[in-house]
């Protein structure tokens, strides 16, 4: 009889470099406390991306070795991608505080560096960023808020999610060979792996199950 028992994760290990970076940023913005990491990060993502998240078993991980494994992915994230506009835009999605605010003017000054830092189209490409990268605020609200239609900010919407899309995915595809070379990611069948085209259409959907290996 066929075997189709799932195989474990081991600990600290993820399917690929969205899931190890999104983790990574929120266990380094939870404080280290004597409580199941699992839980936090599972409540953390739940409430960022409002869907839910399988439940697993806890994993032999300590809050202490957590925060650890995170440093390390993000010094993988910075190593592998520099001061790029892929790493600005995977930390102005998933980084929190001063530093994910930094980089999502970055990003911002990429796709139109013309605006002065205080002129009205500087703001609205900064929500456009928020808006793209985290799905707030909505179109609406920035038509509202600008004063201007709806159709419109919605084209420069489409044009700049195009090039940010193509940005963010080729980062990606850079971290997922440096990532699996450092076993931070790893596939549970190990003659399947990725390739490329089995990325095309993934990118979009920011609310996939982004969940740590508990097992």
């Amino acid at each position: 009889m066929r075997d189709t028992t799932i195989p474990a994760r081991e600990p600290g290990t993820f399917s690929c470099p969205e899931h190890a970076i999104a983790v990574a940023y929120l266990m380094l913005a939870l404080p280290i406390e004597p409580k199941n990491p699992t839980q936090l990060v599972c409540e953390a993502l739940q409430e960022r991306f409002n869907t839910a998240y399988e439940r697993r078993a806890l994993s032999g991980l300590s809050p202490h070795d957590w925060h650890a494994q995170a440093v390390f992915t993000v010094k993988a994230l910075q190593r592998t991608l520099g001061d790029g506009i892929g790493f600005h835009i995977l930390r102005a999605q998933y980084g929190t505080g001063a530093e994910g605010a930094v980089s999502a003017r970055r990003v911002s000054e990429w796709l139109n560096a013309e605006w002065p830092a205080d002129s009205r189209m500087r703001e609205l490409t900064d929500l456009l960023v928020g808006n793209i990268l985290r799905g707030r605020p909505r179109l609406r609200e920035l038509s509202d808020r600008f004063d201007l239609p709806k159709s419109n900010i919605g084209r420069l919407a489409s044009a700049y999610r195009v090039l940010v899309e193509g940005a963010r995915r080729a980062a990606l595809l850079r971290l997922d060979v440096c990532m699996r070379d450092t076993g931070i990611v790893v596939d549970l069948n190990e003659d399947r792996r990725p390739t490329p085209l089995d990325n095309v259409g993934q990118d979009s959907q920011n609310s996939a199950t982004l969940v740590a290996s508990t097992t």
